[in-house]
C-alpha cells in the first residue's frame, strides 16, 4: 500500500509541475480592447473553407499591437497596415500581397452590402485625393451600413474601427474578397 500511495503522489506532484511550466512558457498579451477568448473557434473536419471567425480570433489577438513602418510580425514590434494583413492571412497559408497597393489588383471586388467578414477593406493613404490604395484592413461585421475592420493605425496600432467614421468614409476605394 505505500508503494501506491508513493506512486500517487508522484503522479500528482509530476501533473502539477506540467501545468505550472505550461503556464510559465504562455505568454499572454493583455490589453483592455483585447478579445475575451482564449481558444480559437473550431475549423471544420475536411473543409477547403477558411473559418472566418478563427481568422478574426487570430486578427483580434493582436488588437493594442503597435504601428510600426515596414513590419509584419509582432515579434519586431509591431505592425504597418499590410503587414498586419500578412501575418494574419499568412497565418491561415493564404498568399496575400505585401503592401496595400497590391490589393488594388487582387481579389474580387465586392459591394459593401455584398462584404463579407474576412473581405478586406481598401483605403487611400493620408490623401483623400488620390485613388491609389495606401491603407487596408479586414472586415470583422457587416450590419447593412455598419461594416467594422480591424487594421493597424498609424496613431493607435491595432484596432477595430467602423467604415461609416468620416475619416475612413472619404477615403473609402473598394472591399475585395480573397478567402477561398
Amino acid at each position: 500500500m505505500n508503494f501506491y500511495f508513493h506512486k500517487s503522489i508522484r503522479i500528482l506532484i509530476f501533473t502539477v509541475l506540467v501545468i505550472f511550466l505550461n503556464a510559465c512558457s504562455t505568454t499572454k498579451k493583455i490589453s483592455s480592447t483585447s478579445n475575451t477568448h482564449t481558444t480559437p473557434p473550431k475549423q471544420e473536419q475536411n473543409s477547403n473553407k477558411i473559418n472566418v471567425d478563427g481568422l478574426l480570433w487570430y486578427a483580434k489577438k493582436q488588437l493594442g499591437t503597435p504601428y510600426k513602418y515596414g513590419a509584419s510580425d509582432p515579434k519586431n514590434g509591431g505592425f504597418d497596415c499590410s503587414g498586419f494583413m500578412y501575418y494574419v492571412y499568412t497565418h491561415f497559408n493564404i498568399k496575400v500581397p505585401r503592401t496595400s497597393y497590391d490589393y488594388m489588383s487582387y481579389g474580387k471586388e465586392v459591394s459593401k452590402q455584398q462584404a463579407q467578414k474576412g473581405d478586406v477593406i481598401l483605403f487611400t493613404g493620408s490623401d483623400a485625393n488620390t485613388k491609389k490604395a495606401g491603407h487596408v484592413g479586414i472586415i470583422t461585421e457587416n450590419k447593412g451600413d455598419d461594416i467594422s475592420f480591424i487594421h493597424a493605425s498609424t496613431s493607435k496600432g491595432v484596432i477595430i474601427n467602423k467604415l461609416s467614421d468620416s475619416y475612413y468614409i472619404k477615403r473609402f476605394l473598394k472591399i475585395v474578397h480573397i478567402l477561398p
